[in-house]
């Protein structure tokens, strides 16, 4: 009986499919677009300017499977600069995009806009997107709810219905 030997070419090939087949897992790219800015906003009977994503406090939910990537072009139509947090986010490979301001990425200035990249990997759960810029993350938050992967199941017992619930202040 003969040794099995590989040439470089097959071996090339045994790489190649190896490494593209967690690709077929059926991810999906998730498409946002956030307008950073100022709207009124009425709370205990007050209505107040605040500055918010595409007109709600809080912003937009995010939902999402493990391993999906997310595209989310934030636009800045309001008078401070801003960035986004992606809040408990593993940042793996794209650590420019996780949102402190003069730490891993310039701020978006007023008129601007940045388009964040990234892909949820090994991660289920509920998070949170906040803003990374002064006083803007009181008014600039949502939740980012990461789901399991097709055909895999939750950590723990599937539950009967989900609620996320986002606490903040609000100033008078």
């Amino acid at each position: 009986m003969e040794p099995l030997s590989l040439s470089f070419f097959q071996l090339g090939l045994l790489l190649l499919f190896a490494n593209a087949a967690p690709l077929l897992t059926h991810a999906t790219t998730h498409y946002h677009d956030f307008v950073v800015q100022a709207t009124p906003v009425k709370r205990l009977c007050k209505t107040r300017e605040a500055i918010t994503v595409n007109g709600q406090y809080p912003g937009p939910t995010l939902e999402v499977k493990n391993g999906d990537s997310l595209v989310i072009n934030v636009v800045n139509r309001a008078q401070y600069n801003v960035t986004i947090h992606w809040h408990g986010i593993r940042q793996i490979r794209t650590a420019w995009a996780d949102g402190p301001e003069f730490v891993t990425q310039c701020p978006i200035r007023p008129g601007g806009s940045y388009t964040y990249r990234f892909t949820i990997e090994n991660q289920e759960g509920t998070l949170w997107w906040h803003a990374h810029s002064s006083w803007l993350r009181a008014t600039v938050y949502g939740a980012l709810i990461i789901r399991p992967k097709e055909g895999s199941s939750y950590p723990f017992p599937k539950p009967n219905r989900e609620t996320p619930i986002l606490l903040g202040t609000w100033k008078t």
